[in-house]
């Protein structure tokens, strides 16, 4: 959406805005993470799952069909509507479905559980992807020397393309609502049981005020924030860097959908993994290929062309989303399997930090020094993860 957002401001409504700029909308939609996840938890908790998706489906449907409106006036406007109000629901809703299935099975399977739930919250960008440019852009007109679309035709319909998204979400979300729930009692209580004997480690409960000021929590928390950086800069970057040297619209949306789909097959494969190896080798793993990938890859266009940038994209989508998984497991490893939900949604109070943080750098460094500026601050936030991860227990 980057992509179609800039244009359209930048070439219909005149304003003075670059790809640096629409990088705030992702910024902030991160940044309501720190509060409405661990907000959602609490909610999922206090009022069960179905009411609290209910109360994020407002904020993230209305905030889509606002976003129709503030499009076409400012940037600021669109921050509001697409950024804090999209993301709110989008994050106050993001544990009630994660929360909900691991009451109907063993923690055992709880790895799994999450890679399965979470790929298919990766799995929407596929879809969507395809959708977008299937409504703005299916003449598929390239972008301009400058790597901004002109063309009157596709600009025209960006407007009218939030509500169409908006009444999709919505319509999916109303019937999603209806099945999701908790357990019946009795299989909770025998469940819950079973694992006390089985499965949750003799590690005392631990209160709030003990968890954020523990050391583990406070690592844990920093690789999160470092980790949201490349997750950000994948899903916010990729298309408008890649319009600079491919202009064909629909090849570098099938590489995003392509990425979606592996994103979620990664998310699955770390599930995998995560119930079987320890968080702390995974997490190296994760953060030093992560590394590796972003050093090189402003290079991928000179070396291989379009099609080894493509691999470069695809490969960090399947990387990058092992952060969500590995980090419930680490919670659950270093502090008890009692409240892993909320003691992981406090996780995201990281996000508060992350998202401007994910502005300003792009931003500055973009302006400064060009792409290669932006992808090595991202490799060495994924090595000062990787750092931290070392030092773990």
């Amino acid at each position: 959406m980057t992509t179609y957002i800039t244009s359209y401001q930048r070439n219909v409504l005149q304003l003075d805005v670059s790809y640096a700029d629409t990088m705030w909308i992702q910024a902030i939609s991160f940044a309501t993470t720190g509060i409405a996840l661990p907000l959602g938890s609490y909610l999922q908790k206090l009022w069960g799952p179905r009411p609290t998706v209910i109360m994020a489906m407002l904020f993230m449907s209305g905030g889509v069909f606002l976003t129709s409106l503030t499009v076409t006036h400012s940037m600021s406007l669109l921050v509001v509507t697409y950024g804090f109000l999209f993301g709110v629901g989008a994050r106050v809703g993001y544990m009630s479905p994660i929360a909900a299935a691991m009451r109907w099975f063993p923690d055992n399977q709880h790895g799994m559980v999450n890679g399965v739930i979470i790929a298919g919250y990766g799995m929407g960008a596929f879809v969507f992807n395809l959708i977008q440019i299937a409504y703005v852009n299916p003449e598929n007109i390239p972008a301009d020397s400058t790597g901004y679309f002109a063309d009157e035709n596709v600009l025209m319909r960006v407007p009218g393309l939030f509500v169409f998204l908006g009444c999709i979400y919505l319509a999916i979300q109303l019937f999603a609502v209806i099945f999701i729930r908790n357990p019946p009692v009795p299989l909770a209580i025998k469940t819950e049981t079973a694992d006390v004997h089985l499965t949750i480690s003799p590690e005392p409960k631990v209160s709030v005020w003990q968890l954020v000021r523990s050391p583990l929590f406070i690592a844990l928390w920093f690789t999160f924030l470092f980790n949201d950086q490349t997750i950000i800069g994948v899903i916010g970057l990729y298309k408008a860097f890649g319009l600079y040297f491919w202009t064909d619209d629909k090849c570098l949306t099938l590489v995003g959908s392509l990425g979606a789909i592996f994103n979620a097959l990664g998310r699955l494969a770390w599930g995998f993994l995560a119930d079987r190896v320890q968080y702390r080798t995974l997490m190296l793993v994760l953060t030093w290929l992560v590394v590796a990938l972003f050093l090189s890859l402003n290079a991928t266009p000179l070396a291989g062309g379009v099609w080894l940038y493509a691999c470069w994209i695809i490969s960090l989508n399947i990387i990058t989303p092992g952060t969500y998984i590995l980090l419930p497991k680490a919670i659950g490893h270093y502090f008890g399997k009692e409240n892993v939900p909320f003691n992981y949604g406090l996780l995201f109070t990281s996000f508060l930090v992350g998202g401007p943080l994910s502005g300003l750098v792009s931003n500055t460094l973009l302006d400064a020094f060009g792409w290669i500026g932006v992808f090595w601050s991202m490799a060495a936030f994924s090595a000062a993860a990787g750092v931290i991860t070392w030092f773990l227990p």
